[in-house]
């Protein structure tokens, strides 16, 4: 039986994380599992938008893309009472999201190991305005020092996950006992 089959009052799941910690893949595993659907932040942010976070980046700049990131954020919330959100991995540090996100439902920090992040990104760099030109040094640096910057916000979700720690069932088996 799926959770939101138990409970479908409202179920709102935020994934929470730095890029390349594997928000999407999770996101789409348990919205399979939990029967809730998936939604992907920066993909909702292209469509509306009509251009790639990095034209968006390119174009308007950073602080235009966070206002346009929350104003997003607020709409799906508004808009969806069950699902399972992957969000940037900025979205909690900016207009307040995170407080937000965690008074409109479940928050998961994916707490993945820096190396594994620099290995998935490195390969994708050319894809992502943060990082696009990086060496494999210069990112390890960035990956740091965003983490640090971080850190005050994804500590702030009501449950971390490690990925490569822990079992995709005993993170079910937490959010079965929380709701």
């Amino acid at each position: 039986m799926h959770l939101v089959d138990r409970y479908p009052s409202c179920m709102r799941i935020f994934l929470l994380g730095f890029m390349g910690s594997g928000k999407t893949t999770l996101g789409k595993q348990l919205s399979g599992l939990m029967g809730l659907p998936f939604i992907d932040l920066d993909e909702r942010i292209e469509s509306a938008a009509g251009a790639t976070i990095g034209d968006i980046f390119k174009r308007k700049g950073e602080d235009f893309f966070r206002k346009i990131e929350a104003v997003r954020l607020r709409e799906i919330i508004a808009a969806e009472e069950n699902m399972i959100l992957a969000c940037g991995g900025g979205t909690p540090c900016y207009h307040d999201n995170i407080t937000f996100i965690n008074a409109s439902g479940i928050s998961i920090w994916l707490n993945t190991p820096k190396e594994i992040m620099s290995e998935r990104l490195i390969k994708e760099s050319g894809h992502r305005p943060l990082i696009n030109g990086l060496s494999s040094t210069q990112l390890e640096e960035f990956i740091e020092d965003r983490l640090e910057q971080r850190l005050a916000y994804y500590s702030q979700a009501k449950f971390i996950f490690n990925p490569t720690a822990e079992s995709l069932d005993e993170l079910v088996k937490q959010l079965n006992n929380h709701v």
